[in-house]
């Protein structure tokens, strides 16, 4: 166990070799602080440990751990840590008889100005002192009946939060909370800066070592996209459907009352459903025609998953001097876990105008919202 003990690379203590170096390099911090989450975004992840004990796992993982002193977070500098693999196993207090409690594992840096000593340490050996300086993993105790507790150490990142039940002798997974890339668990309230990748390279490798909700740059694509629960999604996807319908010769004749049943509709745009809301803005020109002895009112409805969103400016003109085509744009919601259905209908008065499909368009943009 005591093999997980590493000294910061800024101490410049003990002996260092190339895979030390290598590591360091690879793990880059830039502006950037908190765990490298790794190929598999496991790094320093904590788990359950299954057995008789309340029992958990730190896996093998590296971090930059933020510069704190007397809670003032220094933005410019940044502990390396590494915790080879496979890690660490430890257990937990025992559970209370009587009420629940919280433990916060950190991975915390100490120096020769810090003695506080440690609530729990799941270290062979340890005495108060003997890791200053150095680093750890640690656990804060929490209090049985309350919630988590607040970490009372400076530069710190919070890992997990776990749940010991009362008369627990085990920890399930459903009892641990990841806190490797919250807020909280940085320790660190300024903003995620964004990744940039390198020609060629594309975004999968430079999104793994990004945290949830953090931005890449896609130099190929000038592109910015956004980290989500486990892969890089375009922050402004480019149009992926041209839309353009018709009834072939007969073409598509618009309707007095276009609704939530599609009545009227021209044009539509179909995809699958996200677990999170969208927002799709649509832009169109629309052409229609009729017969040369009609005349009445005319214009665009848009709409998604049959909520109506948008209608154009309403025209009333004689086919005998041609009708003049809708252009516009609109802002719709595309909600979570529904499938994508965004469509445009034509409104015409008693049913006199018809779409135009050789002289229509309409294009989308989508804008995920998580």
């Amino acid at each position: 166990m005591a093999g997980g003990i590493r000294a910061p690379i800024y101490l410049h203590k003990g002996e260092y070799d190339s895979a030390d170096f290598r590591a360091v390099l690879a793990d880059i911090r830039g502006l950037n602080i908190g765990v490298v989450p790794g190929p598999a975004g496991d790094g320093l992840r904590v788990s359950a440990v299954a057995g008789s004990s309340a029992r958990v796992a730190v896996a093998g993982g590296r971090a930059w751990v933020p510069l704190t002193k007397s809670a003032v977070r220094d933005p410019r500098h940044a502990y390396y840590v590494d915790l080879p693999s496979p890690g660490v196993q430890f257990n937990l207090g025992t559970a209370s008889v009587t009420a629940d409690r919280y433990d916060v594992i950190v991975a915390r840096v100490s120096d020769d100005s810090d003695v506080t000593t440690y609530a729990e340490v799941p270290l062979a050996n340890y005495a108060p002192g003997n890791l200053a300086p150095g680093w750890c993993i640690d656990v804060v105790r929490g209090t049985d009946g309350a919630g988590a507790p607040s970490v009372p150490f400076d530069s710190y990142l919070a890992l997990a939060k776990v749940r010991v039940r009362k008369n627990a002798t085990s920890v399930s997974a459903a009892d641990i909370e990841d806190l490797r890339y919250s807020t909280a668990g940085q320790g660190d309230p300024t903003p995620i800066t964004p990744l940039r990748t390198a020609a060629g390279q594309g975004i999968a490798a430079v999104a793994a070592n990004q945290s949830r909700g953090g931005l890449i740059y896609s130099s190929d694509e000038d592109r910015v996209y956004v980290k989500g629960t486990t892969d890089a999604k375009p922050l402004v996807n480019r149009a992926f459907l041209m839309g353009q319908t018709g009834r072939g010769n007969t073409g598509w004749w618009g309707v007095d009352a276009p609704g939530p049943d599609m009545g009227g509709m021209v044009l539509r745009y179909d995809g699958p459903a996200a677990a999170y809301d969208r927002v799709g803005i649509v832009t169109y020109q629309i052409r229609v025609n009729g017969p040369p002895d009609r005349d009445g009112w005319h214009s665009i409805w848009t709409f998604s998953d049959t909520a109506f969103y948008w209608e154009s400016l309403r025209k009333y003109e004689s086919t005998t001097a041609g009708l003049t085509p809708h252009w516009g744009a609109a802002q719709v919601l595309i909600p979570k876990n529904r499938p994508l259905k965004v469509w445009h209908s034509l409104y015409a008065q008693d049913g006199f105008a018809q779409f135009d499909e050789w002289q229509s368009y309409s294009q989308m943009t989508v804008i995920p919202l998580e």
